[in-house]
């Protein structure tokens, strides 16, 4: 159920295919930006800082001259480069400098509820070592430090069907840049608690409008594993050829949350087995959406595979 406050805005989001000549998301498209693993390319945009408490206030800001991309309902919501760029424009970058974040008062209980237990999963775990690309992005496997880093990032959570049936959470820049949204399948699907977490820290990076809120990339057609078998969401089974469901670096959405899973499943020193196995089953699925082999290749030696 749509919120009316975002009914016109999530409307004009993007899922899957651009409307435009090219998509915007494939590297050939992208030019240089999809070459850099950090993200960049091109000349920086020196935006005003903003805290977007106003703009929490205002709901969903309108952009124009961005055409919007088109939603397929599959399970994933996605925004262009293009409209990453737009928001950016519009709010600044993200600036928090108070702790804590706000849940919608339409948010269910128990979907709150289960949101602040994984959090406090989280700020349990132990660990102090890392790998170099969990330091540049993370730090060190610890639980504070976990908690501290998704604490800077979202400062408020609300209640989203982000454009499909099957999506589990997203983050909508025109809407806010800093906050996330929840879907009932946060606690619908059956999956364990660590893959919960591996979505949240997924749509927490993409707060980051210091780095165009790193915008998908589109998966290969066709697109198959090792074994020639069609690559597929482990959240639904959908196929994920075509779709904007993959990562050319190791610092996007996709490649950060597999670093930090690879790194709960080797250095966290207070976890079960059953959640280090979680956490590697989880990883290693998701170390299949980094299509750029450069980026795979340095992702695999900083996990020592």
């Amino acid at each position: 159920m749509l919120r009316a406050l975002h009914a016109a805005a999530i409307l004009s989001f993007a899922v899957v295919a651009l409307s435009v000549t090219a998509r915007a998301s494939d590297p050939q498209a992208l030019g240089d930006a999809a070459a850099v693993f950090d993200g960049g390319g091109g000349a920086p945009m020196r935006d005003a800082v903003a805290d977007f408490s106003s703009a929490r206030k205002m709901g969903a800001v309108p952009v124009a001259a961005v055409r919007r991309t088109k939603q397929s309902g599959a399970d994933l919501f996605y925004f262009s480069p293009q409209e990453a760029a737009q928001a950016k424009k519009t709010f600044g970058i993200m600036s928090k400098t108070a702790k804590g974040f706000t849940f919608d008062s339409d948010v269910p209980a128990d979907i709150k509820k289960q949101m602040l237990a994984d959090l406090d999963f989280m700020k349990t775990i132990q660990g102090g070592s890392a790998t170099a690309l969990h330091k540049k992005i993370f730090g060190a496997v610890d639980g504070s430090g976990y908690y501290g880093w998704f604490d800077s990032r979202v400062t408020a959570i609300g209640l989203d069907d982000c454009g499909s049936a099957n999506a589990v959470a997203c983050v909508m820049p025109f809407s806010d840049p800093s906050k996330m949204w929840l879907t009932n399948n946060f606690i619908k699907f059956s999956h364990p608690q660590v893959a919960r977490m591996m979505v949240v820290y997924h749509e927490a990076r993409h707060t980051e409008s210091q780095h165009g809120n790193w915008s998908h990339a589109t998966c290969p057609t066709p697109f198959r594993d090792d074994q020639g078998k069609d690559m597929k969401s482990i959240w639904t089974g959908a196929k994920l050829a075509g779709e904007p469901a993959c990562d050319v670096t190791p610092l996007g959405s996709y490649g950060s949350s597999t670093i930090l899973l690879k790194n709960v499943q080797k250095y966290c020193s207070n976890c079960t087995d059953k959640v280090k196995m979680d956490a590697g089953l989880y990883a290693d699925d998701q170390l299949g959406r980094v299509i750029d082999k450069d980026a795979k290749r340095q992702m695999q030696q900083d996990f020592g595979q």
